[in-house]
């Protein structure tokens, strides 16, 4: 039941993101700051959250034939690559597109959850 545990919520989110991926937009512009729309806030915390659950499974459920130091990496790169593959979704729902910014601020938000959690094992170890 371990890896249910731990497998379960990375897994149901990343359900969650491609349920929501899609929706259509809705018609409101979203609220914008002077420098960055904040639809790249969302995807910055959405893909951190993903890759912390994917970093945090890894970690308590590692797969046997993963080296322990590509764990990290790992978990980065299948939030990385979800994150791609939502954009590419996105293509072929109604009033949506996808853009190399909002793929960016998902790489961005991947690598800062897995370098977060990094971080927190590491303190945690000591």
């Amino acid at each position: 039941m371990k890896i249910l545990k731990y497998w379960a919520p990375p897994i149901l989110y990343m359900t969650f993101i491609f349920v929501i991926s899609s929706m259509e937009q809705p018609p409101d512009p979203m609220p914008k700051f002077e420098w960055l729309p904040i639809d790249k806030i969302y995807h910055f915390i959405i893909y951190g959250i993903l890759s912390v659950l994917l970093a945090i499974a890894f970690v308590n459920v590692p797969p046997k034939w993963l080296p322990t130091s590509w764990l990290w990496v790992t978990a980065a790169l299948i939030s990385i690559l979800y994150g791609a593959s939502d954009e590419l979704h996105q293509m072929f729902v109604p009033d949506r597109s996808a853009t190399l910014a909002d793929w960016i601020s998902d790489v961005i938000g991947a690598i800062a959850g897995v370098v977060g959690v990094y971080f927190y094992y590491r303190r945690k170890k000591s």
